[in-house]
């Protein structure tokens, strides 16, 4: 029986290392794939730049594809499905909110742009919102991934200049959210702006004690809901393992 391909959208592919495990966990059931991203440094990009490049990559795909993403890898997965539906077959959602403007680097740029103190201060206290670990180690790695992020990768404007996405529909694909429930980023009411625009048959799954980067903590958790939630998805197989009450189960587990 052939699998499902996934597709995970990675336009941080410095941060990739916070998703891997849930990605070698989905690669047990799925077939999955990694889209990485990375523009050159002096080099204009624009979201539109970055979607037209992965129709190119899904439109010589020989069939559509569940696309995964956490953050604004995320939001610009969201805006592909909905712009292009037909290459789409599910969406995953991870860290996202319907406010297209709230990511972990928009943040820091508020942060570094108000406050009198240096950046490694600034991403130290970051990462330790964003970041649940005790371990010393992390937190001696995490800031050093923020910042090397922040200097060579795709973030949503800078300092000086902000650039506008605009905000977030549920497209017409069928649709994941999986958000953290502590997760200074986005906060606890992204349910209540989820909830407005998701359709029926959608998921919004809040990850108890859950940051910002919760799949690194909670890896397996979050590839049995993924999993369960693509098994769901309407396909070219009638018979799929688990039933929406299945799915509901796992979630409150």
């Amino acid at each position: 029986m052939p699998q499902d391909k996934v597709l995970w959208i990675d336009l941080q592919p410095t941060l990739h290392c916070l998703n891997k495990r849930v990605a070698q966990l989905l690669s047990r059931s799925f077939a999955v794939q990694r889209w990485s991203f990375q523009h050159d440094l002096d080099e204009s990009c624009s979201v539109q730049t970055v979607l037209e490049l992965l129709r190119q990559t899904l439109v010589a795909s020989s069939e559509p594809m569940h696309l995964v993403g956490h953050g604004i890898s995320g939001t610009v997965a969201c805006l592909f499905a909905e712009k292009y539906p037909d290459l789409v077959k599910s969406l995953t959602l991870l860290s996202v909110d319907t406010l297209s403007a709230n990511h972990w680097s928009s943040h820091y740029l508020d942060m570094r742009s108000q406050l009198p103190t240096s950046r490694q201060a600034i991403l130290s206290h970051l990462s330790s919102l964003l970041f649940s670990s005790n371990n010393s180690r992390s937190t001696e790695i995490v800031p050093c991934l923020l910042a090397k992020c922040l200097d060579t990768e795709f973030i949503q404007g800078s300092i000086v200049n902000q650039q506008t996405i605009k905000n977030l529909q549920t497209p017409e694909v069928p649709t994941l959210v999986l958000n953290g429930e502590f997760d200074f980023v986005v906060d606890i009411n992204s349910h209540d702006r989820w909830s407005e625009t998701l359709k029926s048959g959608d998921r919004y799954v809040c990850m108890k004690n859950g940051r910002h980067f919760f799949q690194f903590n909670q890896a397996q958790h979050a590839a049995d809901l993924i999993t369960a939630f693509i098994q769901m998805v309407p396909g070219q197989w009638i018979d799929r393992e688990l039933s929406s009450n299945d799915f509901t189960s796992l979630a409150r587990s």
